[in-house]
């Protein structure tokens, strides 16, 4: 008699199925506009938060829009030595 192996069990779903119920967002880099193409923009970290199913936290950083009266916030993954309140440039 045969055996059911590993990667037949894994097709069926249930316990091999990624948990993305409750995600923090995904995590990108800025748009790359003429701000920065022409210069640089800061941002600030907000808060670092903990993003279920990743093995890095994730960076909450706010930008002024260069446009508009308004701020934009982006999902970076958060580097070593990262802290709230730090400058970001980008």
């Amino acid at each position: 008699m045969g055996r059911v192996i590993r990667a037949q069990r894994k097709g069926a779903g249930s316990i091999f199925k990624a948990h993305t119920v409750g995600r923090k967002g995904a995590a990108h880099l800025r748009v790359f506009d003429f701000a920065e193409r022409h210069g640089y923009i800061r941002g600030i970290v907000k808060e670092i938060v903990h993003d279920p199913g990743r093995g890095a936290p994730l960076a909450k950083v706010v930008f002024r829009d260069p446009y508009k009266y308004k701020l934009r916030t982006e999902t970076f993954i958060a580097t070593e030595g990262m802290y709230t309140g730090q400058f970001v440039y980008c």
